[in-house]
């Protein structure tokens, strides 16, 4: 009998053992996992296991199905510890929901110490939703702005001046589409590309601005924020000069829609305009000053002399990107809140772990040599199955990084100017609680969906019917309502500020 208390408690004892060692933390990234992912999971599991005793593991919730499986996920709430968030992701409208674990300035510093350390005290006052706090922002806000690339060694075959501003791309786009009829001159996909060149032109045309975002279920935003107001004035689209400047940016995409310029069903696209860019395929390719590196690499590869153009007002500005941006947030239904918290910690402000996840495995997908990361002997960027900025832990602390050996002198030159066309916005730490007006805002989404997106794009029959349309769909789903709730939040943020 004694034997069997001794095995049965041994049993226990072992099997205890086991079930702490084999906790597993679940998070969400967005976009899709490079080839190399199962690597650098295995590679952080080795040493997240003596470390802390967890393992990781890792899914995506793809860019065309973010609106959609994104809630769906949180809603489930089964085998999700983590996710990614930002003020442009669903955050505001999922803490209100209670999908994601209120988080306390004491838990922080419990639980993520170095994280603690690195964040400024005022950004915890940015993320907060109702006076409370759902999210674990990023330490570091990323130093970008939206760019367009062309082709230089095209361009300079055509015998075109330099293209400088987004508005003087026109006879660039005529040239690809006489001259190299195998390129598409812009192919753009039915997410992030959607409304790029749109809002470029749409921006030269009016005071500096940002669309206040009412719902993630619309690409843009009825409503703009003049973000180098000081008195943070908001307007919607159906007012002057933005009606105007709307209709003249819809007519320009017109006539490069019906030129050819543009593929005729974006739509249906899911590749991303710099993926078929650096593939050769395209012209034009979409991005920001932080997330093109992959593409420049592989144009670089592929002896495309690639050209970058910034993206801003037509008072040369873009607004800095706030702690909100990029950050992540613990599920309500996490049964391993401090665990996971405990895990963040590490690949966000460990170097080894932060390397691992932004970079890959060591020798396999990059090496440090002279002070820059670079490519392994032998390992050619196409071939990098895990390319830097590629998997989605864009949250984690950028300034622990050595610079890149990819660079190019253009791309180097761009970094040292970004600093120079940030503004930091009024609107900063605004962010929209649609809880008094969520049948309006509801209703605005569907018709900004269904009656704006075409109009980005160029591909409607007439730009002014079009827009006369978009206007009585937004009228009837009461937009001046929600203009007026934005305005009085607005009005309450600004108080003491």
């Amino acid at each position: 009998m004694k034997r069997k208390i001794v095995t049965a408690l041994l049993f226990l004892a072992l099997a205890g053992t086991a079930s702490a060692q084999e906790t597993k933390i679940t998070g969400y990234l967005l976009g899709a996992a490079p080839a190399g992912m199962p690597d650098v999971v295995s590679a952080l599991n080795q040493k997240l296991k003596p470390d802390l005793g967890v393992t990781a593991e890792i899914n995506y919730i793809g860019w065309s199905e973010l609106n959609s499986k994104y809630p769906l996920v949180l809603a489930a709430g089964e085998g999700i510890d983590w996710i990614y968030t930002a003020d442009w992701c669903q955050y505001a409208q999922q803490a209100a929901r209670g999908a994601f674990k209120e988080i306390t300035l004491d838990m922080v510093q419990k639980y993520m110490p170095k994280h603690y350390a690195a964040v400024p005290k005022h950004a915890w006052d940015q993320v907060k939703v109702n006076g409370k706090i759902f999210m674990i922002p990023t330490s570091t806000p990323d130093r970008k702005v939206p760019i367009f690339v062309i082709r230089g060694d095209l361009r300079k075959k055509y015998g075109l001046p330099p293209v400088r501003k987004f508005s003087e791309i026109d006879a660039y786009l005529a040239a690809v589409k006489k001259n190299d009829p195998d390129l598409i001159p812009m192919n753009l996909d039915n997410g992030y590309d959607l409304g790029q060149p749109f809002g470029a032109l749409f921006n030269e045309l009016v005071p500096a601005n940002y669309p206040i975002q009412i719902s993630n279920n619309a690409n843009g935003s009825p409503f703009l924020g003049e973000y180098e107001n000081p008195k943070r004035a908001v307007h919607s689209i159906l007012e002057e000069p933005y009606a105007v400047a709307f209709k003249k940016a819809a007519s320009t995409m017109k006539a490069w829609y019906d030129k050819g310029y543009i593929n005729k069903n974006p739509f249906a696209n899911t590749v991303l305009s710099r993926d078929s860019f650096a593939q050769g395929k395209s012209a034009v390719a979409f991005a920001n000053s932080q997330n093109i590196q992959e593409t420049l690499a592989k144009a670089d590869q592929a002896g495309f002399e690639a050209e970058i153009i910034p993206v801003l007002s037509r008072s040369g500005t873009y607004p800095a990107d706030p702690f909100t941006n990029n950050a992540v947030a613990v599920a309500a239904s996490s049964k391993n809140v401090e665990k996971t918290m405990q895990f963040l910690d590490l690949i966000m402000e460990d170097p080894a772990y932060d390397y691992l996840v932004y970079f890959g495995v060591e020798g396999k997908n990059y090496v440090v040599e002279d002070n820059k990361v670079a490519l392994p002997p032998g390992v050619a960027a196409d071939k990098n199955t895990y390319p830097p900025d590629a998997a989605g832990f864009w949250f984690t602390n950028k300034d622990l990084f050595k610079p890149l050996a990819t660079w190019s002198p253009a791309y180097v030159a761009l970094r040292g100017s970004v600093k120079g066309m940030l503004f930091n916005s009024y609107f900063t730490g605004f962010t929209f609680a649609p809880d008094k007006v969520k049948t309006e805002v509801a209703n605005l989404a569907q018709g900004w969906t269904q009656y704006a997106n075409p109009m980005y794009v160029g591909a409607v029959p007439s730009v002014d019917q079009s827009f006369a349309t978009l206007g009585q769909k937004l009228k009837a789903a009461k937009v001046e309502k929600v203009l007026e709730e934005i305005r009085g939040q607005v009005a309450d943020f600004s108080k003491g500020r």
